[in-house]
């Protein structure tokens, strides 16, 4: 099955989505969805298998349609106390970027 592709720009536009995961997860499914690397290919590359490899590209993939289906786009500002419990209160029923 042939993979979605996305460039560079649009890989670095979802960064804070991909917080909440294993380093690892991320790279490998960046080498198969922006670079082109066969997963396969990048099983034998890395010494994973190629279940791993299918299991972090299907991981990073959701969480690339679910913010490409919902439009969602992050925000940071500086607001009053009162104003800034009311925005975290409009994004609780969103997935939010674990803290580091």
């Amino acid at each position: 099955m042939q993979q979605p592709k996305y460039t560079a720009e649009q890989w670095d536009e979802f960064k804070d989505a991909f917080r909440g995961l294993n380093i690892g997860t991320v790279e490998l499914a960046r080498a198969v969805l922006v670079d082109g690397v066969r997963p396969s290919d990048l099983a034998k590359k890395t010494g994973d298998s190629r279940q791993l490899v299918y299991a972090a590209v299907k991981r990073v993939r959701g969480i690339l349609q679910q913010h490409d289906a919902e439009e969602l786009v992050p925000v940071m500002v500086w607001l009053p106390p009162e104003l800034a419990e009311k925005v975290r209160q409009m994004a609780a029923p969103y997935d939010q970027p674990k803290s580091k």
